[in-house]
């Protein structure tokens, strides 16, 4: 997952407990091997290479698959999957300087879901698009992982952390809430702590991903689908609470994509919200 991952289990057997939290371990890690567009053998790896064909894809993909052009309906091509070529132009590691605008608009024909043609158990994909499933990945994972611990009603509490997308899926026993602390920006000293009793988390911002521009502008990895370019004047970081991780997650990355107007899109979702601006 490229981030720190934990799970936290309240169980009295703790021979039980080392067997589960290595059973999330390897659900984790499964996930990540088979989704990563950085594997080359992953399902996204060949999908990549196949452009062109008709690719056949097992039940778990369809359904990732399915959500994504969901995803895509519902936030009006904002949250697009296929945004892959983009970032193999990015570097976002606060040194590499940014690509030029001629050279992501080059790419812009490759990017867009609807240009995607599916039937059951296949896809086609065109000439030059690459997916990246990096938006709703992890959240998949945290969401499966504390699913299946969930089904153990032996166990108390459960919160399934990985890279900061949250579910504490089960409320602790003495119904005392999870504190989890919101990393504050570089020139903020302080940690906000939230309390949750039962449901998700998740941050979207651009603390650790983020390049540099010819002005000294920080750039975060929240990209426009249409232009490439990251989405100017938004918070710098976005927390959103929620029932799953994977709606937290893409309601923070929404809110990000809609730059000045982020704090107006959450008030009208009607969810709780976290906002970071100043950098």
């Amino acid at each position: 997952m490229n981030s720190p991952c934990e799970i936290l289990l309240e169980c009295d057997d703790e021979a039980l407990a080392r067997k589960l939290l290595q059973q999330g371990q390897q659900e984790a890690l499964r996930i990540e091997e088979k989704f990563s567009r950085f594997n080359v053998d992953s399902v996204i790896g060949s999908l990549n290479r196949m452009q062109g064909s008709w690719v056949g894809v097992d039940t778990e993909t369809e359904a990732l698959l399915d959500f994504s052009a969901q995803c895509w309906q519902l936030s009006g091509g904002w949250i697009d999957v296929t945004v892959g070529r983009y970032f193999q132009l990015w570097k976002f590691d606060g040194q590499t300087p940014p690509p030029s605008r001629k050279q992501l608009k080059i790419i812009a024909n490759s990017v867009g879901w609807q240009k995607i043609i599916q039937k059951p158990g296949q896809i086609w994909i065109p000439e030059g698009m690459q997916i990246d499933l990096g938006g709703i990945g992890k959240e998949y994972a945290v969401d499966l992982v504390a699913n299946n611990l969930a089904s153990y009603e032996s166990l108390g509490g459960i919160l399934v952390n990985f890279g900061g997308d949250i579910n504490a899926i089960k409320a602790r026993s003495s119904l005392a809430p999870w504190r989890i602390s919101v990393e504050s920006l570089p020139n903020q000293k302080n940690e906000k702590i939230v309390s949750i009793v039962k449901g998700a988390i998740a941050t979207s911002g651009s603390t650790h991903r983020f390049v540099v521009d010819k002005y000294g502008k920080r750039l975060g990895h929240i990209l426009n689908p249409t232009t490439g370019w990251p989405v100017r004047k938004g918070p710098s970081s976005v927390t959103v609470f929620g029932e799953t991780a994977i709606q937290a997650g893409l309601l923070a990355t929404l809110a990000m994509l809609k730059g000045k107007q982020a704090e107006t899109f959450l008030q009208s979702q009607s969810v709780q919200y976290y906002c970071q601006r100043g950098e």
